[in-house]
């Protein structure tokens, strides 16, 4: 199976969703704050401001997520997340690519040839997850030579 181009797998929008949540709540209990100390005007710029922060949250997180893992023909990128190792490599410098169980979920660790990795969280990608580990293996078989059995 032959992969061309580069893939961007992107965040899950239920953490765009649960953010968006909380600042809906957060505006619904401004509101109740404001009615009861009689709508000055300071309530009235802070209930403004939590309310573009709401809808700056709807339209970032949850109307284009941000990206997790960019994969193309020459390597990978992890981008957006913080404590995951070395953030780009080619796929010559990859020794080896598992699944394991992190603390927060499913991850993917990407062992580079120097003794470095690279954690990329799935559970970050939701439904994603899978296609991602698949497409991330059937490239670096690709950059190596490998080739599925039943492909001419």
């Amino acid at each position: 199976m032959a992969v061309s181009g580069v893939t961007v797998y992107r965040w899950s929008r239920a953490y765009g969703l649960r953010i968006f949540g909380a600042t809906t709540i957060a505006l619904a209990a401004l509101c109740v704050l404001a009615a009861v100390v009689g709508f000055p005007r300071w309530s009235l710029a802070l209930l403004g401001a939590v309310a573009l922060l709401a809808i700056a949250c709807l339209l970032r997180l949850v109307a284009c997520p941000l990206p997790l893992i960019e994969l193309s023909s020459d390597g990978y990128r992890l981008r957006n997340t913080r404590g995951g190792g070395v953030a780009a490599a080619t796929w010559s410098e990859v020794d080896s690519a598992a699944s394991e169980a992190g603390a927060e979920g499913p991850v993917m660790v990407v062992k580079l040839t120097d003794g470095r990795s690279t954690i990329v969280p799935l559970s970050l990608l939701g439904s994603e997850a899978g296609a991602a580990e698949r497409d991330f293996h059937g490239r670096l078989n690709t950059a190596f030579g490998y080739r599925r059995l039943d492909e001419a």
